[in-house]
């Protein structure tokens, strides 16, 4: 957390630090400097690494190396599948109108913006809010699900208040509803046939939680290398055999056609070692930090009296505290005072340049107006694993101070 003696970077889910084993894992892999399509010596060099390094990621996740399609990062990902579904429904002749997704109203910004094009176009869709705990409910989701869904999409862990959500239970209704369907059409019953397809991001998780799509009950994840102390520029969309999707951009064979660009060796082995690093150590920073976010409850409780904590405080990732303070008047004034105390956090999602509120924390308050302030007066707070008490004190002085 700690980058120097003066400063504290409480700003996790807006990026990591690189880790010094996936900073060595890419600069070695520049010797295969190729372009892995080409057919010479140095470029089938290149493919055998590429592929060793997709194996790698798969064996993590818990799925076939051709289910893992490298891309740009997790906006990219996001894009591609929820895109690339509806436009497989929509190329079959299938109205807009008798196209339906579901989702909810505390998305990522990729996700939401994405299918709201599609819905100016006709595409119906299904907005399911969360509680006052920011936590989306199973049984909200599968009942919104209707014939003509194609796609749900829910992310794991939100990426502003960090609640985690029920991604599994939904992943398992959505399995039953599929058996029910084929078996009402006389088709074997195959609970992972397709429609509708279920998409999980999981940006902010794999620091934090466990990734393995079986225990996601997922059809498709998305992932993200600079949220989990990997490089910015490079992301992964895992995606099942049975999943049928167009892809995003034309133009080339890479990626089996479904992501066309020259594959950079180097960002892709960051990608894996941060992925492994991420899955193979989570249960010990969780614990770590876990430890710290009760001391930082624990304080605001006692000194900050009128904060109110944005979403559950026991389903949510360890290194997250997101918190409305009444006092605030200009929250990215705060943020630059907080700077200047030598701690670095922010306000809400960084991907929302310019917006005054924040979607997610307004999604929370519901129908209760006198709660309305809340959502342009947020503060969050996400923290390394080996932050320390101290540094939390050192916050809440800070924040005292404002």
């Amino acid at each position: 957390m700690i980058f120097s003696k003066k400063r504290i970077y409480a700003d996790w889910a807006a990026t990591t630090p690189l880790h010094p084993r996936v900073a060595k894992a890419m600069a070695e892999a520049r010797v295969f400097w190729a372009n892995p399509s080409a057919i010479h010596k140095e470029g089938v060099r290149a493919k055998k690494a590429l592929e060793e390094r997709r194996a790698r990621s798969a064996r993590l996740i818990g799925v076939k190396p051709e289910e893992v399609y490298f891309t740009s990062g997790g906006t990219e990902a996001n894009g591609t599948i929820i895109q690339g579904v509806i436009r497989t429904r929509l190329e079959k002749g299938i109205k807009p109108s008798d196209v339906h997704v579901v989702t909810t109203t505390i998305e990522h910004s990729s996700v939401l913006e994405t299918v709201r094009i599609f819905e100016s176009h006709g595409v119906k869709v299904t907005y399911v809010a969360p509680g006052a705990d920011g936590i989306v409910r199973a049984e909200d989701i599968l009942s919104a699900i209707t014939p003509q869904t194609a796609l749900v999409t829910c992310m794991y862990a939100n990426n502003e208040i960090g609640t985690i959500q029920p991604v599994s239970k939904i992943g398992a209704g959505i399995r039953k509803i599929r058996a029910q369907k084929i078996s009402a059409q006389g088709e074997a019953v195959d609970p992972t046939a397709a429609f509708p397809v279920f998409h999980v991001d999981a940006s902010q998780a794999p620091l934090w939680l466990s990734c393995e799509i079986e225990g996601l009950r997922a059809d498709a994840i998305t992932f993200d290398a600079h949220k989990m102390q990997g490089p910015k520029g490079v992301g992964a969309l895992i995606v099942r055999r049975n999943v049928s999707f167009e892809p995003l951009i034309l133009g080339g064979g890479q990626e089996r056609g479904m992501r066309p660009t020259t594959e950079s060796l180097e960002l892709v082995s960051g990608f894996t070692e941060a992925l492994a690093i991420a899955q193979e150590g989570r249960v010990a920073r969780e614990k770590s930090a876990s430890a710290t976010q009760k001391y930082f409850f624990d304080r605001i409780a006692r000194e900050l009296p009128t904060a109110i904590v944005n979403g559950s405080i026991d389903k949510r990732l360890p290194n997250n505290i997101n918190i409305s303070l009444p006092e605030i008047t200009d929250p990215e004034f705060a943020v630059l005072q907080l700077d200047k105390a030598g701690i670095a956090c922010s306000t809400k999602s960084s991907c929302l340049k310019g917006e005054e509120q924040s979607y997610v924390v307004k999604s929370l308050i519901g129908d209760k107006p006198d709660q309305s302030w809340r959502a342009s007066k947020t503060l969050r707070f996400t923290f390394s694993p080996d932050a320390s008490k101290s540094d939390v004190d050192k916050i809440i002085s800070a924040i005292r101070s404002l």
